[in-house]
């Protein structure tokens, strides 16, 4: 069950497109996936493509680094949106 939690989130989330079997996560929406190993949580950034199946969850980043992992690993999907990338771009100044 938990890959199709996974898919409802991606399917309600603006900014994200459905191509085939995997979820497409645009650049500006600036996605991270929680996988829990163990005791710790590790944290991908900059989703690209999210593919589920319902052994397996491929997470891959515009780095074109691949993850794969059981669903049930996954335990959080962060997906922020326009403004996060904006000022991550920023070289620590803000307007006042």
């Amino acid at each position: 069950m938990p890959h199709l939690l996974i898919g409802k989130i991606l399917e309600t989330t603006a900014g994200v497109k459905k191509d085939g079997a995997a979820w497409l996560v645009s650049e500006e929406l600036d996605g991270n996936a929680y996988v829990a190993l163990g005791q710790e949580v590790l944290q991908i950034p900059r989703l690209a493509r999210v593919e589920i199946a319902s052994d397996v969850v491929m997470l891959t980043t515009y780095k074109n680094e691949r993850f794969y992992f059981p669903p049930e690993q996954v335990v959080g999907l962060r997906l922020g949106g326009p403004e996060a990338h904006k000022a991550r771009l920023q070289a620590g100044f803000s307007k006042l």
